[in-house]
């Protein structure tokens, strides 16, 4: 019983926390700490009830863990608030595989089952980031053409010498052996500097042309990404190095600005709801093809 409960609860909130997040870039704060509270309370209960202390550890361990995890995520500024405290709440609810699911499914999980909600999350995150990317390009495809010709004439002399050292590597290794999988080796290892750099061009054009917008200050919320440095009265109030905007800055920027430009990051969350249904179904991910 108590497993179904968790399996609800923690699809109920994913699937509130993807329609905030699609919607309004956010997920809020009561969604995230009441998921990690119903996980503790749970496997606290079922502490008591295994007259055990490892139900409770398990997720008090992997809070921890995720908690390292989610900062270092935040920080780098690679996920936002709202999904670092949605993956606390993930290592909360389910620090355990299931038990009530194996009755239905056959999933591949050789080691702990965060682990490989965390694999799993790699993957599909991925694949749904370049998706994700894909649709931004052809929604403002005219910008996007426009700024990566700029950009990509802004390296035109790199491209060229990376160009010239692919293809002159690529000639030597046809000249210095005949074994056509040192070849392939050899080939892929000079393509990966070249392939770097078109890759950066693509992303930092799509990030230009899309993820950049003009709001009103009366609009800005807690954690939003200002991409200028804001100076008051010769005081630096924020700076673009910072990982979010405070509710204090926002009060002190309201009295000087109208609007400020700021970055939007992709709604990550749904690959959350998409990586765990995998996990719960077919375990890692890897093992699908092998």
């Amino acid at each position: 019983m108590i497993d179904w409960i968790l399996i609800i609860v923690v699809m109920v909130w994913l699937l509130a926390a993807t329609i905030f997040d699609i919607k309004t870039k956010e997920v809020p704060d009561w969604l995230n700490f009441t998921l990690i509270a119903i996980g503790v309370t749970i496997f606290a209960l079922k502490s008591i009830s295994e007259n055990s202390f490892l139900p409770i550890m398990h997720s008090l361990g992997y809070i921890v863990a995720f908690l390292v995890l989610a900062n270092i995520m935040y920080y780098t500024k690679q996920w936002g608030g709202g999904d670092s405290k949605l993956l606390i709440g993930v290592g909360a609810t389910l620090p355990i595989y299931p038990v009530v699911l194996t009755k239905f499914f056959s999933p591949g999980i050789t080691i702990n089952f965060p682990i490989t909600i965390l694999i799993n999350l790699v993957i599909v995150g991925a694949v749904y980031g370049l998706l994700w990317t894909i649709v931004l390009v052809f929604k403002h495809n005219k910008d996007f053409i426009k700024e990566y010709k700029k950009l990509n004439l802004k390296k035109k002399q790199l491209n060229k010498i990376l160009l010239i050292i692919f293809g002159a590597g690529v000639l030597v290794s046809f000249l210095i052996t005949k074994e056509n999988a040192l070849r392939i080796i050899f080939s892929t290892i000079l393509a990966v500097p070249l392939i770097t750099n078109y890759l950066l061009t693509f992303t930092k054009s799509v990030e230009l042309t899309s993820m950049y917008k003009k709001v009103s200050v009366d609009k800005l919320r807690e954690g939003d990404w200002i991409t200028d440095k804001i100076i008051v009265d010769g005081k630096t109030i924020y700076s673009s190095k910072s990982v979010g905007v405070t509710n204090k800055q926002i009060e002190i920027i309201k009295k000087h600005r109208n609007e400020v430009t700021v970055k939007e990051g992709v709604a990550f969350v749904p690959a959350f709801l998409i990586a765990i249904i995998i996990s719960l179904i077919f375990g890692n991910i890897f093992l699908l093809f092998l």
